[in-house]
């Protein structure tokens, strides 16, 4: 049951103890899209791997010829699934953060109810701060890299296997599609800002 939060003049609406339930149901379905989308990094790995693991393994092998080189049209379907899957990510990331903007109003009655105590509740709102200053710096880091094993490694593996004339299609979609992914990034991060 979703409760209407009350407003900052009429705080007896609803009682500290509903106030106090919705907040503890938005902190578990907060969870909950935590552990999710930190799930979805097996994903990408098996992604990864699918990705690496044939040109790599007939590139290492030093007697063999490339007899079947990798497919230009591979790179491309797995440049697709990779967005799709970072596209499906942002979408719960925007729910996160609605629930977090909730979190964060129920936080205020229920500090406002607790009296001088201080902020006795401050997980919602104590997170945009802290990625700010400590997420954000690592999670850029994370998609830098995997942004440049998208567009780097198969790149090469293309010019390798002499189809660099493909080289003037993958790197433009994946150029597009990735830029395309890091403005919608940067709007719902923006949904952080007071």
């Amino acid at each position: 049951m979703v409760v209407s939060l009350p407003t900052d003049d009429a705080p007896e609406e609803i009682s500290l103890g509903r106030v106090y339930e919705e907040y503890v149901r938005i902190s578990e379905v907060c969870n909950d899209y935590i552990h999710r989308s930190l799930g979805d990094i097996r994903l990408f790995g098996s992604i990864g791997a699918l990705l690496a693991w044939d040109p790599l393994a007939r590139l290492f092998e030093l007697d063999a010829q490339l007899q079947q080189p990798v497919t230009p049209v591979g790179f491309l379907i797995l440049l697709l699934l990779i967005v799709l899957v970072m596209f499906f990510d942002l979408l719960k990331q925007s729910i996160f953060f609605f629930h977090l903007q909730r979190m964060q109003a129920l936080e205020r009655v229920l500090n406002r109810a607790a009296g001088d105590r201080g902020e006795l509740f401050h997980l919602a709102g104590g997170w945009p701060d802290w990625f700010r200053r400590y997420h954000a710096p690592a999670a850029n880091g994370f998609w830098g890299v995997f942004y440049l094993l998208v567009v780097v490694f198969p790149s090469i593996i293309l010019y390798l296997q002499e189809y660099g004339g493909w080289l003037f299609v993958y790197l433009p979609t994946a150029i597009v599609l990735l830029g395309l992914h890091a403005c919608c990034a940067m709007r719902i991060l923006g949904s952080l800002e007071p």
